[in-house]
């Protein structure tokens, strides 16, 4: 079988394989339900996991500045008690009651922060369990499902085996070529064309490229780079 042969096959494993993979993702409305809800849960998980991360470093914080406070009040305490004066004193006595209030602040601070991460942490944890049981039930559905559509799961279990085999009778370069086509051109790699026209981009092909194309059997779309041949 010739080059051409094989890359005719091989789209034409394809397109079965994706209409076939069509088929199989048209979930049931419970399912599909349940696959948008188990999305938006992990969605929802991981920006938790980084607003979690984000208020540990500002726990952090709070914890370094809950520190100084608490040396700072220490330290205006001790000066209260060595004041020998009562000018001392009264300097003394402010300067503690301004540490005492900073180091209430910094305690809040550090409870509230500590407070929104514990808060977070059981709404995470509810998020993952509920995702794991809506997986748990999308699990159970999509077995009776594919049980349902035994027929068309065998077939792409063969067309994925053909398609493998195809491209082993190919040159790495014929398949890097023909996987980008598919991945960037819809599907379609390999294409007929049908009044002098490419029926992948509907350009008409020049005249000298259409004599190529007579000549050699098979060209390269000028416009959209897929494989052309003459049906």
């Amino acid at each position: 079988m010739n080059t051409l042969n094989i890359l005719k096959e091989l789209q034409a494993a394809h397109d079965s394989l994706g209409t076939i993979q069509k088929d199989l993702s048209a979930l049931p409305p419970e399912m599909a339900q349940l696959d948008t809800s188990i999305k938006a849960a992990a969605k929802r998980f991981h920006e938790m996991e980084k607003k979690i991360a984000g208020s540990k470093v500002q726990l952090e914080t709070a914890e370094k500045q809950h520190q100084q406070a608490v040396k700072a009040e220490a330290h205006a305490r001790k000066e209260l008690k060595a004041s020998a004066h009562k000018v001392q004193y009264t300097a003394a006595m402010r300067d503690l009651d301004e540490k005492e209030r900073q180091l209430e602040i910094a305690q809040r601070a550090l409870t509230e922060a500590a407070t929104a991460i514990k808060s977070m942490e059981a709404e995470k944890e509810n998020l993952l369990s509920s995702k794991n049981e809506h997986q748990r039930q999308f699990d159970e559905l999509h077995e009776i499902f594919l049980a349902e559509h035994e027929d068309q799961v065998a077939a792409k279990d063969r067309l994925t085996k053909q398609i493998a085999e195809l491209e082993g009778n190919l040159d790495t370069t014929a398949i890097s070529k023909f996987n980008r086509l598919i991945q960037n051109r819809g599907g379609k790699a390999v294409v007929p064309v049908e009044n002098n026209t490419c029926t992948g981009c509907n350009t008409k092909l020049r005249t000298p490229l259409f004599y190529q194309l007579k000549a050699e059997g098979s060209v390269t779309c000028e416009y959209c780079q897929r494989i052309l041949y003459l049906p």
